[in-house]
């Protein structure tokens, strides 16, 4: 494989999306199940995806991602009784 090819098929998987890691878990909250995936470049930090957006846990264990996951949703739900 030619390096110009070699060096676009690394930036690419530098760059791919988060739906791309590998599932380690999930979390179950107020009926609905969000998976848990390990960052690609470093499997010690987990995040799940909350519409669309990213939530980093605190720890690599599906109860701190749990923990993370209820603070992000309150913390989101007080900012909407915030708004006039």
């Amino acid at each position: 494989m030619p390096r110009p090819l070699i060096a676009l098929a690394l930036t690419l998987a530098a760059c791919a999306p988060a739906g791309q890691a590998p599932e380690v878990g999930s979390v179950n909250y107020a009926g609905t199940a969000y998976p848990i995936r390990a960052l690609a470049s470093d499997p010690s930090v987990w995040r799940l995806e909350v519409d669309g957006q990213v939530v980093t846990c605190r720890a690599a264990t599906e109860t701190d991602c749990y923990w993370s996951l209820r603070a992000f949703l309150q913390s989101r739900a007080a900012l909407d009784d915030l708004e006039p």
